[in-house]
């Protein structure tokens, strides 16, 4: 049995890209403070007492002079949980939309909006310990993947707004009132003590996700443009191959076969797509 869910795992790593990575780690992070609290919880001598300096170890700090002479918290705090249920939601939330993402624009601009959106959180956690009154005198610490997770789902809400998702007695919804709807939630609970840092944290990463996929929008061209001025000759030539029907013919081919797709994905889904397809979009998000 053992052996069979060794492989099982193994192949998961594998073939589940960095979802299963972050997973896998953020459930290892999760089990050796369990560990420590249940070690701290039998024992007899209660100054060895582990749990919560091995919390604050992996976790972001309000102060930034922790932060900065402890650099690891600003990665470690996004595979950090303290309870079963933050991290079964973040978790299960971190594989929807995460598939979502890989599926529309690659794998590796999935990686990077985790990363940045979790960067962001963390800035928002920690202007919100510098501004809001009640969070200014007191020592707080940030863990969890909440805001990684924010800006994955507001990535792919930008993506595909109504791509739609089965809700369990709700029915299927369009993910940009997900994202819609969680965000309401947080910019009126940032305003309450109750989790302010965690709630400013939600906007950052919703914000840095969201802001990703207009910047990469933005920067979607199949022209590209030499920064250093070719020699005159060669840059002659350069502009005749440029300027040929045939490279226009496939730029426009190229276009029209993305803009298909999209199409696609927006009234059908993600699933929809075929196997020539999905690797099409892969190959274009490569370059």
């Amino acid at each position: 049995m053992f052996d069979s869910l060794w492989s099982d795992l193994r192949y998961q790593l594998r073939t589940g890209g960095f979802r299963m990575w972050v997973i896998v780690i953020s459930v290892f992070v999760f089990v050796a403070l369990q560990i420590s609290a249940s070690y701290h919880q039998f024992s007899a001598e209660k100054s060895t007492e582990i749990y919560h300096p091995l919390l604050r170890w992996l976790s972001l700090s309000s102060s930034w002079h922790d932060d900065l002479i402890h650099p690891w918290v600003w990665l470690t705090h996004l595979f950090t949980h303290q309870s079963f249920f933050h991290l079964l939601w973040n978790m299960l939330s971190l594989y929807w939309f995460g598939m979502i993402v890989e599926d529309l624009i690659g794998q590796r601009h999935a990686i990077r909006i985790f990363a940045l959106a979790g960067l962001a959180g963390a800035l928002l956690f920690m202007l919100s310990c510098e501004i809001l009154p009640w969070m200014k005198y007191e020592h707080l610490i940030a863990y969890g993947a909440s805001a990684s997770v924010m800006g994955l789902l507001f990535a792919a809400a930008a993506l595909s707004p109504d791509y739609q998702l089965t809700l369990l007695l709700i029915g299927r919804v369009s993910i940009k009132y997900i994202a819609l709807a969680w965000l309401v939630l947080d910019l009126l609970f940032v305003g309450q003590n109750s989790n302010s840092g965690g709630h400013a944290a939600h906007i950052g990463g919703a914000l840095a996700g969201y802001l990703y996929i207009v910047v990469l929008r933005s920067g979607l061209s199949f022209k590209r443009q030499s920064k250093k001025p070719l020699h005159p000759k060669r840059q002659a030539i350069s502009t005749r191959t440029v300027a040929a029907p045939d490279v226009k013919k496939n730029q426009s081919d190229v276009e029209s076969r993305l803009n298909a797709i999209l199409d696609k994905i927006k009234n059908n889904g993600i699933h929809s797509l075929t196997d020539d397809e999905k690797k099409f979009l892969d190959q274009l998000s490569e370059k």
